[in-house]
């Protein structure tokens, strides 16, 4: 136990101190990509709302860097089913994510077309969709090792539409 302790404390060092071309020596970019974490936000993570006069859907991401690396969000490319491919689109924004820590709120907002909202609307049961909406995504960050990818299918049940 010390002496993880020591070598992750070593590792973390040289990722500060140490230039681009020796880190790699120390961590590889799919090290890094096994510690980071994709997830919907827990708290009504997808909101479809037809109710306002634009009609628009909002995803909400959290980002878990658990390794000992800086890292930034570069861009994140969305696929979204809802019943049948729905939407594509990406978040261009950038984000800091620190070492060992969980950035929420990295949002997606699109506005839908009169054809996704009409395929939307098959799905729907009451106020509910009747299908479970799946989210594939493809992050990358970029980090002191070089660029690092991560890709995850979320899904979610019991999504509200408004």
């Amino acid at each position: 136990m010390i002496i993880e302790s020591i070598v992750s404390y070593a590792i973390e060092k040289a990722l500060v101190i140490l230039p681009r071309q020796l880190t790699g020596h120390f961590v590889s970019p799919q090290k890094i990509a096994n510690q980071v974490y994709i997830d919907l936000r827990s708290e009504n993570p997808i909101d479809i709302s037809f109710g306002s006069e634009v009609p628009r859907i909002d995803i909400c991401f959290k980002i878990s860097n658990m390794s000992l690396a800086n890292i930034v969000l570069d861009r994140l490319l969305i696929d979204l089913w809802i019943g049948q491919p729905t939407l594509q689109g990406a978040i261009l924004e950038r984000y800091d994510v620190p070492k060992r820590s969980i950035k929420e709120g990295v949002y997606f907002s699109d506005q839908l077309t009169i054809h996704q909202q009409k395929q939307i609307e098959k799905r729907v049961d009451g106020k509910l969709l009747s299908v479970p909406v799946k989210v594939h995504v493809k992050a990358y960050f970029e980090s002191k090792v070089g660029l690092i990818c991560v890709e995850k299918r979320l899904e979610r049940s019991e999504v509200l539409v408004r």
